[in-house]
């Protein structure tokens, strides 16, 4: 019974770092929320205010204004955070300086994958209410540098970097590798994105173990985000061919990397 406690224990410890993340990210956005009230409100009494926040209008209104805001809401998360989680990563870095000898490999299964996945998922939107493929309409520039830059180096830092290490630390190897992937995935609101999470989650530890530097699963992730960000408007244009080829390409590339690429 204390072994089990003691496990419950270490494993409340792990999730301790991104429920900090969630919870920072929750606050940071509120904040920005209350300035957007102030600023709006306007000659209203409180309780026209609070009557006027139940509207569609307002719902509207916030989104968009949060929408507006997204880019200094993501630097200052990132700016916040960085220091935090570096910190406390900082304990598993080893003295050797490992660097990625082959950048490649992280940067085209990033690509591939994220090519095939949100290929295949498309054309499933279009057959089933199930499945929703949603492009957002955020300026390109704005969903690079927040979803796929500042998104990513964060979640490797947290899930990689601090959440896979601590649990190394009392599991086995592989106990620890699909619990850090169940972890990865509960953070990730909808069914299709946690099934994706949780199998692109293995890739970045196996990058992770391969080179020892979180550099590897950063590479991939930015990769594999910033890609579908780049190709989202050329798949929903449904021209078969060019899907067709790109799934296909990205199907060979994929099987030359697990046939030559060699786990050093």
């Amino acid at each position: 019974m204390e072994n089990r406690f003691q496990y419950f224990k270490n494993i409340i410890k792990v999730l301790i770092w991104p429920i900090i993340f969630v919870i920072g990210q929750f606050l940071i956005q509120y904040i920005f929320a209350v300035i957007f009230n102030v600023t709006h409100k306007g000659n209203l009494s409180d309780s026209e205010f609070l009557k006027y926040m139940e509207t569609n209008e307002y719902i509207e209104k916030l989104s968009n204004y949060i929408d507006s805001k997204v880019l200094i809401i993501s630097l200052i998360t990132f700016v916040i955070f960085i220091p935090i989680f570096y910190f406390r990563y900082k304990k598993y870095i080893t003295r050797n300086n490992y660097k990625v000898k082959n950048i490649f490999e992280p940067i085209l299964f990033g690509i591939t994958i994220s090519l095939i996945f949100n290929i295949v998922m498309y054309g499933l939107s279009n057959l089933t209410s199930f499945v929703n493929f949603n492009v957002s309409k955020l300026p390109i520039i704005k969903q690079v540098i927040c979803s796929g830059i500042c998104g990513p180096i964060l979640e490797e830092l947290i899930f990689r970097g601090i959440v896979y290490n601590k649990l190394k630390e009392f599991n086995k190897p592989m106990t620890a590798i699909i619990l850090c992937s169940l972890i990865f995935t509960l953070f990730h609101l909808d069914l299709i994105n946690a099934i994706y999470a949780f199998g692109v989650s293995f890739m970045f530890i196996y990058l992770y173990e391969k080179y020892k530097t979180l550099k590897a699963p950063m590479i991939m992730h930015i990769s594999l985000n910033t890609t579908i960000i780049l190709c989202a408007n050329l798949i929903i244009k449904n021209n078969i061919i060019i899907n067709a080829s790109l799934f296909l390409v990205s199907i060979i590339i994929l099987l030359i990397l697990k046939k030559f690429i060699k786990y050093e």
